[in-house]
């Protein structure tokens, strides 16, 4: 009887487990649409550009030297200041050219005196001739000592003109205004003529910069130019952007391209450039912005201003080196687009749609997703919402007329 009544305990228990089982199991909570900020792409007029490494240049240089030779008598510069054109610089022992100016100077006077005494013997012996007194070979050995008379004062005057530029030469002047190196030499010691370096002056407004552009960007250019798209620098006025080194996005200056290279380095494969711009003043020292040898950052414009369609740099994604976009349905369903990009403009960069299959081009009122891309794929259902605090990219600004020359420097500098 035990027996049974187990017997029938297990089996009730069976089928109350396979009765369990047999439960259908609840379908899962549906889940919510994934929240994600969009924005639209805006259309703006752009101009494609090239970057550059620059590097700036004095507009004149000059490595001061004597015209004489001499020992160096003094010094009327400190060492690193700004002067005028005309400001002595270097003076060097005058006494032996004053001496030599001295010398040529009664050569002449000399000269002038016999002259004179010959120019009268002349007049008495033509008298005389004209009287039939004296005869014709005493008149030209009259005239021909009188000649050479005339001779040994031009020749007395040259010698004089000489003695007067060495001792002139004596006195190192700044051939322009600008802003000297140290001193090379220091008093004292003899400085020989063409030879012994004195110092350096550099002229720094205006200012160069150069740069070298690839041999990609020089074709480029020259197909624009033959499909009469652009005009090239020797028919007009062109410029280039300029940002220094700590301003990674600004580009604050303005030049004007000057020269252009006749030939392209074989060693490096690019063409040298040269603009030229007004370097600003600043309120204290150094005075100017820029020095020369100083790092630039140089944007070439590529072309002709264009209508182009941006989308905030933020909203792009990457894979495999891939950019891509995630775009937002009416039916507020994600869809990925590959998208070939262009320059960036501040906070955008430009979408290249021309170069895009038809269908995964972008269009100025699709949704963008900004800020959750990590949180959807394709056909991920998403809440959107339109982000703030996005800006339109700024327009390029207008050309500038020409490049202004700032006036010389006038920094007066003391004895």
């Amino acid at each position: 009887m035990t027996t049974f009544l187990r017997f029938v305990a297990m089996s009730v228990a069976v089928v109350a487990t396979l009765a369990g089982c047999a439960r259908k199991t609840p379908d899962p909570a549906p889940q919510k649409p994934q929240s994600v900020t969009v924005t639209t792409p805006i259309v703006r007029t752009i101009s494609d550009y090239e970057d550059f490494t620059g590097r700036t240049e004095p507009f004149k240089v000059v490595e001061l030297r004597s015209r004489v030779t001499g020992y160096l008598d003094k010094v009327h510069f400190a060492d690193g200041t700004d002067v005028m054109s005309g400001e002595p610089l270097f003076g060097i022992d005058p006494r032996v050219y004053k001496a030599e100016y001295d010398r040529a100077s009664a050569a002449l006077l000399k000269a002038e005196k016999h002259y004179k005494t010959m120019a009268l013997l002349h007049d008495r012996v033509k008298s005389s001739y004209d009287k039939g007194i004296a005869g014709k070979d005493a008149l030209d050995t009259a005239q021909g000592q009188l000649d050479e008379a005339e001779a040994d004062i031009a020749y007395a005057a040259a010698v004089l003109e000489l003695a007067d530029t060495n001792l002139k030469f004596t006195r190192v002047s700044a051939p322009f205004s600008g802003r000297l190196s140290r001193r090379m030499v220091d008093p004292g010691n003899l400085v020989k003529a063409d030879d012994t370096l004195l110092t350096t002056l550099v002229a720094l407004d205006p200012i160069y910069v150069g740069f070298d552009i690839d041999e990609r960007t020089v074709l480029r250019l020259r197909d624009l130019i033959k499909k009469g798209e652009i005009k090239s620098s020797r028919e007009t006025t062109r410029y280039v952007q300029i940002g220094l080194a700590s301003d990674e996005d600004e580009f604050p200056l303005r030049g004007q391209i000057v020269f252009r290279d006749n030939q392209i380095d074989v060693g490096t494969g690019t063409l040298r450039i040269r603009a030229l711009l007004s370097n600003p003043e600043i309120e204290r020292q150094p005075r100017y912005m820029l020095s020369p040898g100083q790092f630039v950052r140089v944007r070439l414009p590529i072309g002709n201003p264009r209508q182009a369609l941006l989308v905030p740099e933020k909203a792009l994604g990457t894979n495999q080196g891939r950019k891509y976009l995630f775009v937002v349905t009416p039916e507020n369903k994600v869809e990925q687009r590959d998208v070939e990009v262009g320059a960036q403009h501040g906070e955008y960069r430009v979408i290249e749609n021309e170069k895009m299959k038809p269908e995964q081009r972008v269009k100025p009122g699709d949704q963008i997703v900004v800020e959750g891309l990590l949180r959807v794929r394709t056909g991920t259902e998403v809440a959107p919402t339109t982000a703030k605090g996005f800006r339109p990219a700024a327009d390029p600004a207008p050309a500038a007329p020409g490049v202004e020359i700032a006036p010389p420097p006038r920094v007066k500098v003391v004895d």
